[in-house]
C-alpha cells in the first residue's frame, strides 16, 4: 500500500477538497492538545470518533451513489487506537465483480488524494472481499490488520461479510499460522530488542511492544486460546499514552522515544524524570511480554493436546484422566504447568508463593496462570522469614537454568516487591551505563544466574548468591556511590529475610566491595605487593571472601553485557587474582 509515485494528469486540479478530510490534520491535533489531561483511552476513541465522521463525509461527497463499495479501517484505526500523528490504514472494499471492480477504481482516485492532499500520511488498498482473504492467506502483518477491519462508510455488509471470512480463514489456518505467528515476534525482538531493557524503546516493535500486544489479539482469534485482560490492557493503555505523548512532541508519526525527546515527553506525561518514564514503559514491556509468553503457550498446548498421539487424544482412547502429580503441598503438576491442588486453601499458606517458586525452578515448570492469580490471596510473609522459606527461596536461587523465567513471572504477579519491599526502588530502574544490557532489577537476577554456574569454587555458595541478588540494590535515584549506599542497605535486608548476623555481615562487605576487584585489576600496578594487601585489608584479611569476590565480579561482568567481560579485562583480573592468591599461601582458608 502506499501513494504512487506516478505524475498525475491535469484531470487532478478538478478533484473535490471536501471539507470532511480538508482540515482533519488540524482537527486530530486541536482535539488531542485538548484532551491531553484526559484518559488516554477515552482521548483515542475521541479521535477516532472523529477521524470516523470526517472520512464518511469524504466518502458520501465522492462516492455518493455508487453501490457495491465500503470504506473500512484497518490496523491501528481499526481498533480505534491510533494516535493524534498515526497514518490513516484505510481499505477500499468492492464485490468483486466487473462492475464493482470499475467503480471501485474510479473511487478510489477520488478518495486517496485529497487525504494525502489535506497532509494526512496514508496507507491504502483498494480490495474484492476475495482478494482480501488472498492477501490474508499469504502476508501475516496484513492478516493481522485485517482482523481488525472496521466499517466506516457504504454498504456495511460487505465489510461484515469480508470481516467475517477472515476471521473463519484465521482460525482454520491456525495450526499453520501460530508458527509464523511466534516465528514474526522473536524477529521484532531479535532487531529491536526488549521493550524493558532498551534506553530509547520502540514502543510498537521491540519485544512486549504494541505488536506484541495486538498479537495477543490474533492468538486469541484463532480459539486455541484466551486472551489475558486486566494488567495486561492496562499496560497496553499506557504504551498507547507514551505513545501518543511522543506525537504530541515531535508532531510526528514515531514510536520510538529518543533520547532528545525523552525529557519532554516524561514532562508531557509528568513524570519527575525520564527515568520514571522509561521505568513505567518497561513494567509496561514486561506484562506484556509475559501475556505473550503465556497465551502462545496456551496456544501450543491446545494444538498439543488436539494432535493425534498428545497426552490428551491418548488418555481420552485409555479412558484416564490428564496426568497431575503432587509436586509440593497444594501444588501438582498438570502436564507440564504447576497448578494449585484442587480443594487447597491458598489464603490459608504465606508460604505458598515461595514454595511454588522454588518448585517450578527446579523441575523447569510454568505457573499456570490461576495460580499466579492465587499468590495474590496469599498473606503477607511473617518478617523474618520463616526457615521453610528461607530454605525454598534459596532453592530458588540456585536454580540457575529457570531462575530467570520463574522470576519474571513473580514479578510480572507483584511477587517480588511484595516478598521484598526493598526492592521496589530498583525495580524496573534503568541503566545509563552502555556496558548494561538490563534493568537494574533484571541485572541483578542475571548475576545470581551466572553465579549459581560457578558456586562450586567457593564454599558458601549461598552467601555468593545472596551478594549476587542484591549488589546493586544501592542503585537508587539520587545515590552517587550505589556500592557503600547498597552495603548501608544490607543488615536491613538480610533482618527481613531472617538471615544470620555472620551472614549479614559478609554479604554488606561483599556489596560495599564488589566493584573493588575489578576496580583494582585495571587502574593500579598488580606487581605492587601493596595492592593486593590493601585489596585483603578491605576484606578483612578474609580468604573466603576474595573467592567468594572473585566469583561475583566475573557473574557482574558477564551479566551486565559481553562488552562487560573482554578478554582483556579477564587476564588484568586474573593477573591480579593469582598475585593475591600466591600472597595468601597455597590453601585459601574456607569458612
Amino acid at each position: 500500500m502506499g501513494r504512487s509515485d506516478a505524475v498525475r494528469d491535469d484531470s487532478h486540479a478538478e478533484v473535490p477538497h471536501p471539507l470532511g478530510v480538508r482540515d482533519l490534520k488540524r482537527e486530530r491535533q486541536e482535539l488531542a492538545l485538548a484532551l491531553s489531561h484526559s484518559p488516554g483511552r477515552e482521548r483515542r476513541q475521541a479521535l477516532a470518533a472523529l477521524v470516523n465522521e470526517r472520512l464518511a463525509e469524504h466518502f458520501a461527497m465522492v462516492v455518493d451513489g455508487v453501490d457495491g463499495l465500503t470504506l473500512a479501517a484497518v490496523g491501528s484505526v481499526g481498533r480505534a487506537e491510533a494516535g493524534p500523528q498515526s497514518d490513516l490504514d484505510l481499505v477500499l472494499l468492492h464485490d468483486g465483480t466487473s462492475k464493482g471492480k470499475a467503480a471501485a477504481a474510479a473511487a478510489a482516485q477520488r478518495l486517496w488524494y485529497p487525504i494525502w492532499d489535506a497532509g494526512l500520511q496514508l496507507d491504502h488498498s483498494t480490495r474484492s472481499l476475495v482478494e482480501c482473504r488472498q492477501v490474508a492467506s499469504k502476508d501475516l502483518a496484513a492478516a493481522a490488520g485485517l482482523l481488525d477491519l472496521r466499517h466506516i462508510a457504504g454498504d456495511e455488509l460487505l465489510a461484515q461479510q469480508a470481516r467475517s471470512a477472515i476471521l473463519a480463514d484465521w482460525r482454520s489456518a491456525a495450526r499453520r499460522r501460530l508458527p509464523d505467528l511466534l516465528a514474526a515476534s522473536r524477529a521484532r525482538a531479535e532487531r529491536c530488542g526488549e521493550l524493558a531493557y532498551l534506553i530509547e524503546p520502540n514502543l510498537k516493535e521491540s519485544r512486549g511492544g504494541l505488536r506484541d500486544y495486538v498479537s495477543l489479539t490474533a492468538l486469541s482469534a484463532t480459539w486455541l486460546t484466551d486472551k489475558p485482560h486486566g494488567s495486561v490492557d492496562d499496560a497496553a493503555n499506557h504504551l498507547l499514552d507514551v505513545r501518543d505523548a511522543v506525537q504530541m512532541v515531535t508532531g510526528r508519526a514515531t514510536h520510538i522515544v529518543g533520547r532528545h525527546i525523552a525529557s519532554d515527553v516524561a514532562e508531557h506525561m509528568g513524570y519527575d524524570d525520564v527515568d520514571e518514564l522509561l521505568a513505567s514503559v518497561a513494567g509496561a514491556g514486561r506484562v506484556i511480554a509475559f501475556a505473550v509468553d503465556t497465551t502462545e503457550r496456551g496456544a501450543r498446548r491446545s494444538l498439543e493436546k488436539s494432535g493425534v498421539g498428545s497426552r490428551a487424544f491418548l488418555a481420552k482412547r485409555r479412558g484416564s484422566a490428564p496426568r497431575h502429580v503432587h509436586v509440593a503441598q497444594g501444588l501438582i503438576d498438570v502436564d507440564g504447568e504447576l497448578a494449585l491442588a484442587p480443594g487447597y486453601v491458598a489464603e490459608d499458606d504465606a508460604a505458598l508463593p515461595v514454595r511454588a517458586a522454588a518448585a517450578a525452578a527446579t523441575k523447569g515448570l510454568a505457573f499456570t496462570p490461576s495460580l499466579l492469580e492465587a499468590f495474590a490471596r496469599c498473606p503477607e510473609l511473617p518478617v523474618p522469614w520463616p526457615e521453610e522459606v528461607r530454605e525454598h527461596f534459596g532453592e530458588l536461587l540456585r536454580a540457575s537454568q529457570h531462575l530467570a523465567s520463574v522470576w519474571e513471572a513473580l514479578d510480572v504477579a507483584g511477587q517480588i516487591v511484595r516478598w521484598i519491599p526493598q526492592w521496589a526502588p530498583v525495580h524496573n530502574r534503568p541503566q545509563r551505563n552502555p556496558f548494561h544490557v538490563y534493568t537494574v532489577d533484571r541485572h541483578q537476577v542475571e548475576t545470581v544466574v551466572l553465579a549459581g554456574r560457578m558456586r562450586r569454587q567457593v564454599g558458601d555458595s549461598d552467601l555468593l548468591l545472596y551478594a549476587a541478588l542484591f549488589h546493586d540494590i544501592g542503585k537508587q535515584a539520587g545515590v552517587i556511590d550505589h556500592s557503600a549506599y547498597g552495603a548501608a542497605l544490607i543488615p536491613g535486608i538480610a533482618a527481613h529475610i531472617g538471615l544470620p548476623e555472620a551472614v549479614a555481615a559478609d554479604m554488606q562487605i561483599l556489596v560495599r566491595e564488589h566493584l573493588t576487584l575489578a576496580d583494582f585489576a585495571t587502574t593500579r600496578d598488580a606487581g605492587d605487593p601493596a595492592v593486593a594487601t590493601e585489596l585483603m585489608e578491605r576484606l578483612d584479611g578474609r580468604h573466603d571472601l576474595f573467592e567468594t569476590l572473585r566469583v561475583l565480579t566475573e557473574a557482574d561482568a558477564r551479566a551486565a553485557s559481553p562488552k562487560a567481560w573482554t578478554t582483556w579485562r579477564e587476564q588484568l583480573i586474573e593477573n591480579l587474582t593469582s598475585r593475591v592468591r600466591a600472597s595468601l599461601g597455597p590453601e585459601p582458608q574456607v569458612r
